[in-house]
């Protein structure tokens, strides 16, 4: 293996995916920071005192200010409510500048406001409009401008028609006021009668300290901006990350849960490389391996069948022939010379001889499958309760309710733990009756064998094979096998398992 395929490998790990993942976040995230603090730095963040040009303030005016008072002033008598509401207007209180990052329509901007005062006058410089004022009924009286600071000279360039920003602007240092006139000119195109001047009084400009403060606010926001960015960019990478490792873990979640109930032909089959892909190979493996064991046990089980099925015949039916055979024998010694005890040999033969074929046909039905002859489930279990009352003369009630179609190995199951159960009572319990019940449910079918005969400690060791066989045959199926008995009060065995 080279280098560069260990190398790969090694990305391909889920450790390194992970590390590689937060790293990329963190990485964004410092660029995000560095890109903020860079246009920071590169910005005029202490703006002056005189944050920007004359020329700026008198095109604000012309363009804000100016049309509306235009229109305002050109009727006769002008219109003061009008006039009134302009200068009350609450925008004006406020203007913007430095722009320290746009993306698209979305800025990012310092913005610092004034308390601004607005007067409207007549051409004679007659007082019309003021903020916060009452509003005047007809043209003002005349309008001393000493009495406010910075506005006496742009009043006067205003009130001359002069449009140089130079003399429309006078400014203060850093907390003093400025001031701003504009002329107003007739609408009409060539003409150039003055209707009079819009004047701004700027009372408190920001301070340096001021700015200082808005900025330290601003860069908090910005963090504030930062963190939540880093934040979504987090949970992108983290959702894509965590949506494959969440697939890859479903698949072994399915796969376990088929395995869970005996299919082990699932297997998960990711070849990724990392811990996660070795897992599942390891899993792979062992499901084959179990598939391998409970090959091997079913091949035990079949085993131990037909051993079992060799000890009926050696402990019961060869027993009984051999028993036979010995009254045979002995009723041929005395035919001539004692008949009558001959004749009870013969008989004694001829009953072990129907315990012999008994025995046959219990082994012969237990091997017989449930549905030979075409015939249904229920109808192959009420003949063999039928011809096994009949044999071993004890009464079977046999109640089906609900009756549907399984398939062949759940039906194959549950007749022959009815043929073991009947073959116990027929053995071993002296029962006068016993009661078979078939349940069909939506999910799950369940069987009740119920006798009157003795009973026996079920704490106790049996060395029958018979009960293991019957539990052993549900559980292959997933399905539950209860046993209730007790001395002189008879047995019940209850299986119940899944339709499906």
């Amino acid at each position: 293996m080279t280098h560069l395929e260990k190398l790969m490998q090694a990305v391909r790990r889920l450790q390194w995916k992970l590390t590689l993942s937060y790293t990329t976040v963190t990485l964004g995230a410092l660029l995000v920071s560095i890109l903020i603090l860079t246009v920071l730095m590169l910005s005029t963040i202490f703006i002056p005192y005189d944050m920007a040009p004359k020329e700026m303030w008198v095109q604000a005016a012309n363009e804000q200010a100016v049309p509306i008072a235009r229109m305002l002033l050109s009727e006769s008598p002008p219109n003061m409510d009008g006039i009134a509401e302009l200068v009350n207007y609450s925008d004006a209180a406020r203007f913007e500048s430095l722009d320290l990052m746009r993306f698209g329509n979305v800025a990012l901007y310092i913005r610092a406001t004034a308390d601004i005062e607005m007067l409207i006058f007549d051409p004679n410089g007659s007082l019309l409009g003021r903020t916060g004022f009452p509003a005047f009924s007809g043209p003002g009286q005349k309008f001393d401008p000493s009495t406010i600071p910075k506005l006496e000279s742009p009043l006067q360039a205003a009130l001359a028609g002069v449009q140089d920003a130079d003399r429309l602007v006078s400014s203060g240092g850093p907390g003093e006021a400025w001031g701003v006139a504009v002329p107003v000119f007739d609408s009409v195109e060539g003409s150039d009668r003055l209707l009079g001047a819009v004047a701004y009084v700027l009372k408190s400009m920001p301070t340096d300290d001021e700015i200082i403060s808005h900025t330290v606010k601003l860069v908090s926001g910005s963090i504030l901006l930062f963190l939540v960015a880093a934040g979504i960019m987090g949970t992108i990478f983290g959702h894509f990350t965590a949506r494959g490792m969440v697939k890859r873990l479903e698949r072994l979640s399915d796969a376990t849960d088929a395995w869970s109930q005996g299919d082990f032909s699932q297997f998960i089959h990711d070849s990724n490389g990392d811990e996660i892909s070795q897992l599942a190979g390891r899993m792979d493996s062992m499901a084959g391996q179990l598939q391998n064991l409970l090959k091997r046990r079913q091949e035990m089980a079949i085993s131990e069948e037909r051993n079992r099925l060799a000890r009926e015949l050696h402990d019961s039916a060869k027993q009984q022939a051999l028993a036979a055979s010995f009254q045979l024998g002995t009723a041929i010694t005395l035919y001539e010379r004692e008949p009558q005890s001959a004749k009870q040999h013969l008989l004694e033969a001829d009953n072990l001889v129907d315990s012999v074929r008994k025995e046959l046909t219990d082994l012969i039905y237990e091997l017989r499958p449930p549905t030979q002859n075409g015939s249904d489930f229920v109808q192959t279990l009420n003949d063999y309760t039928t011809e096994w009352a009949h044999q071993n003369e004890i009464d079977v009630n046999v109640n089906v309710e609900g009756y549907k179609e399984l398939k062949l190995e759940i039906e194959g199951a549950l007749y022959r733990i009815v043929q073991e159960a009947l073959a116990n009572i027929a053995r071993h319990s002296s029962a006068g009756s016993a009661d078979v019940s078939l349940v069909y449910g939506s999910e799950a079918v369940t069987l009740t064998i119920v006798d009157d005969g003795r009973g026996f400690d079920i704490n106790e060791q049996h060395n029958g094979m018979g009960l293991h066989s019957m539990q052993e045959r549900a559980e292959s199926l997933s399905g539950d096998f209860v046993i209730e008995s007790g001395l002189g009060h008879g047995t019940r065995i209850s299986v119940t398992m899944p339709a499906a």
